[in-house]
């Protein structure tokens, strides 16, 4: 008798310690990567499709999530989002579902050179080939990510899903900088650009008005977004270029947050996107 009720103690302890740690490794999970959500008023549902880019003797690894509802088929505002250094069309998806859910389509790739799906004459990988510092060797990848980018709108353009109207670029880190970079040259077909802390000092000449590059060429809103404790990208740096975007730049700072948000802010920063792209939208 002692021995059935032992056990049955030890099963409700096995249980009880199952079920706290679950309760524990959600909350990690919602801590440190979030969890997507509808952040407008409609919920969609989405679809993800493949979709590879292709120029020149490059070959681009992307894919597409495109918002469903009624069955119908629908134009969607889009965004196509680049990824930071070391990373992958993956690195944002929960800010990809987020809106997708809430009817904005998204288009997300590997750049060449950090990834083996996309290809090209170099080989797979080949930024780790580079070294990592003198020789300007990011400033080099940079300028090559703005080359992908360009021709990734020019593809997007013609997908079915897209609204080419409405049409928004989003870079995180490295690809922050990729985003503002390219986007001097898109005014006309690129709708609005959100910065997620932007690694402005791996193209030095964005700032510079005698450069290609040179922000201030781009004409439409931009939304910037940066944590207080990113050890990556000074908050300095980012206030100074909202500075230089002057007043097209909306400019919100997470106390806090660190070089990539996580939990709450996540979400908050999926809810100031669509936010922006919305009011862009009522702009036209």
């Amino acid at each position: 008798m002692y021995a059935v009720e032992s056990e049955k103690i030890m099963g409700i302890e096995i249980f009880l310690i199952i079920a706290i740690l679950t309760i524990i490794t959600v909350l990690c999970l919602y801590r440190f990567i979030g969890i997507s959500k509808c952040v407008g008023e409609e919920k969609y549902s989405y679809k993800r499709k493949t979709i590879r880019v292709k120029y020149d003797e490059i070959n681009l690894y992307g894919q597409a999530l495109i918002p469903k509802k009624d069955n119908m088929q629908s134009k969607f505002p889009t965004v196509i989002y680049a990824h930071g250094a070391d990373s992958n069309y993956k690195s944002d998806i929960i800010t990809l579902k987020s809106l997708a859910k809430s009817g904005i389509a998204c288009y997300t790739f590997d750049f060449y050179g950090w990834t083996k799906r996309s290809t090209g004459p170099k080989g797979r990988y080949w930024f780790r080939k580079v070294p990592r510092e003198g020789d300007n060797s990011y400033e080099q990848k940079v300028l090559q990510q703005v080359e992908d980018l360009n021709a990734v709108i020019e593809a997007v353009k013609e997908f079915s899903f897209v609204d080419e109207k409405q049409m928004y670029l989003l870079g995180s880190s490295m690809g922050g900088a990729t985003v503002a970079a390219a986007s001097v040259t898109h005014t006309q077909d690129i709708k609005g650009i959100i910065l997620q802390y932007p690694a402005m000092n791996l193209v030095p000449e964005a700032m510079c008005a005698e450069s290609a590059y040179d922000v201030h060429k781009y004409g439409n809103p931009v939304l910037l977004l940066q944590g207080t404790c990113d050890e990556i990208v000074p908050e300095a740096m980012s206030a100074q270029l909202s500075a230089y975007y002057s007043q097209q730049c909306k400019y919100i700072i997470y106390p806090g947050q660190p070089h990539v948000f996580s939990g709450k802010y996540k979400v908050i920063a999926a809810e100031e996107i669509y936010n922006f792209i919305l009011s862009s939208k009522h702009e036209m």
